[in-house]
């Protein structure tokens, strides 16, 4: 009698251990425009997470009664507590409703606007950012350029498709153009205005000698780190090379 006790106390701790190991589980987000979004999926009760591909799957380990939570900005939120039959299926579908956000009223009534624009900015306050220390962007803002690169991208079967047309390399080009340009026009406000006269460089010929000076890499560096005493006596050295080269012609 007590070896049939201490064996079924054995078994019975057994299915407790086993019931309380946690398992993978998978799923899918259903919800509308969630090829960008990703939900964050929580396992409150374990304090573990995970998130959704673009498809909407996801995988995440829990137990018997956990509380799994779904919250996204653009969605709202919601929990699921994972049953038996939940663990039996493997599998979990979650449908989730588009949130709306709801700003508090406010009140406008003491703030003395005329309707003037001219008068009623002169009563705003502004503040400089910099000045309050607020945290700034850790990275520029792409430009329109950039923009339409990254575009040409993106998945393999996009990005071939761009390359084979020829898109990505003209948008290429013209942002390699620009990015020149740019450098040409900020060579020309680091220098001084008469400088041109002192190397005897014709007005009609500046713009070209600065794209000749520019085929230089040192060019560059003096540019962008506003070297600008550097970049006088760079450019003086090349006008030498400039007026053999004009001269032979």
């Amino acid at each position: 009698m007590r070896k049939i006790i201490i064996c079924f106390i054995l078994f019975f701790t057994q299915a407790v251990l086993t019931a309380q190991q946690p398992v993978s589980l998978e799923g899918k987000v259903i919800a509308d425009s969630l090829e960008y979004s990703f939900i964050n999926i929580i396992n409150i009760s374990a304090h573990k997470g995970t998130t959704n591909d673009r498809e909407g799957r996801f995988v995440v380990e829990i137990s018997e009664n956990d509380t799994l939570q779904f919250s996204s900005v653009q969605f709202q939120k919601k929990e699921v507590i994972i049953t038996k039959s939940i663990i039996a299926s493997k599998f979990l579908e979650v449908i989730l409703v588009p949130g709306v956000n709801q700003l508090e009223e406010v009140y406008i009534s003491n703030s003395n606007l005329v309707g003037d624009l001219d008068k009623d900015f002169s009563k705003i306050q502004f503040y400089d950012k910099y000045e309050l220390h607020a945290p700034q962007l850790r990275q520029d803002i792409p430009s329109l350029i950039d923009r339409k690169i990254a575009a040409t991208g993106g998945d393999p079967s996009n990005l071939l498709l761009n390359t084979i047309s020829g898109d990505r390399q003209k948008l290429k080009k013209i942002k390699a153009n620009m990015d020149y340009d740019s450098r040409i026009e900020k060579a020309l406000l680091m220098l001084p205005s008469d400088f041109f006269k002192t190397i005897n460089i014709k007005e009609t010929e500046q713009m070209l000698f600065l794209y000749f000076c520019a085929e230089d890499s040192y060019f560059d560096t003096l540019v962008n780190f506003d070297r600008k005493g550097d970049l006088v006596v760079f450019l003086k050295e090349k006008s030498l090379e400039w007026q053999k080269q004009t001269d032979g012609k």
